[in-house]
């Protein structure tokens, strides 16, 4: 069967709908990108993966038949609204029409899905009930032989993405800059540097600890984490994360969460010295087991 998936070109998604595109392969199905919906070919047997942000409603007649005749329909989907400030940007809130919404709402095939938790929460009010399924790690891509090239103390891979409110860079700046002034080695810290798959797994795989800082909504609303979170754990094994409250959703995990930069800078010194091989293999084993895009491919079909 094939498996219509939205084509990023950048960005995070490009990484989390190339996870998905993997997955879908190795569970045995036809993935196929698609930029518009036009293109897809409602003659075969097909499911779809979209976003509710990426499908052009314009065209209620030939949505209607796209969504239609999907065996499954699985719609990532904003909230309608959401707390200030961030739901006074076009990016923390959803732009479907109250028609699409209803069309969607009543659609048996369609199933709404969110990195975030949802439940009892009024940010999606609107839309029926929206399934709550996380990020996770790519085993597909990130399965280079490594070559122990690199060996830092603490590693962190990232970009300075901005949601529309330039929050990222100044935390990186708060977090990065303490660990610079307590004297931690950052040689291991790369923020737009367009660092490879490859590069990125030899950093991650052979650093002592890797690092994690979210968003600032994802800080203060604890409704879902990033894929840095499960990558960092799937690749080395030891992650010291800034606290967001749904990391203690993954119990079977251990992250060490902590509160400011100061924090984190004292627990990297608590660690570097220690050993931990014991903690590393655990998680390791438990993101591959838990964790991956095909764990989250198989609770869509279950949905």
């Amino acid at each position: 069967m094939i498996v219509y998936i939205p084509f990023h070109a950048g960005g995070a998604g490009k990484w989390i709908y190339q996870g998905y595109f993997n997955a879908w392969k190795e569970e045995g199905y036809k993935p196929k990108y698609y930029n518009n919906i036009s293109e897809i070919d409602t003659n075969s047997t097909y499911m779809l993966m979209a976003t509710e942000g990426g499908i052009n409603q314009e065209n209620p007649t030939l949505l209607n038949l796209i969504l239609s005749k999907a065996s499954k329909v699985f719609m990532y989907t904003q909230p309608h609204t959401f707390p200030k400030p961030w739901g006074t940007h076009p990016n923390f809130v959803t732009n479907a029409s109250p028609n699409f919404i209803k069309m969607v709402n009543s659609m048996e095939n369609v199933h709404l899905w969110s990195f975030a938790k949802t439940a009892n929460l009024d940010y999606w009010d609107k839309w029926k009930n929206i399934n709550y399924i996380p990020l996770a790690f790519d085993d597909i891509d990130y399965t280079f032989e490594s070559k122990g090239i690199f060996n830092y103390d603490i590693c962190y891979i990232g970009g300075l993405a901005d949601n529309g409110f330039n929050e990222k860079s100044q935390l990186m700046i708060e977090y990065f800059s303490e660990l610079h002034d307590q004297g931690i080695n950052t040689d291991g810290i790369f923020i737009n540097k367009n660092i490879s798959p490859e590069a990125e797994y030899e950093i991650m795989s052979n650093s002592k600890i890797c690092l994690n800082i979210h968003d600032k909504y994802q800080q203060v609303l604890g409704l879902d984490c990033n894929e840095r979170t499960f990558k960092s754990l799937g690749l080395n094994g030891f992650l010291i994360s800034d606290k967001v409250e749904c990391l203690s959703d993954f119990e079977e995990l251990n992250i060490i969460q902590v509160k400011s930069p100061k924090e984190m800078a004292e627990q990297i010194k608590e660690y570097l010295d220690k050993d931990l091989s014991i903690i590393k293999d655990l998680n390791r084993s438990v993101i591959l087991e838990n964790h991956t895009y095909k764990n989250r491919v198989r609770s869509l079909l279950c949905l």
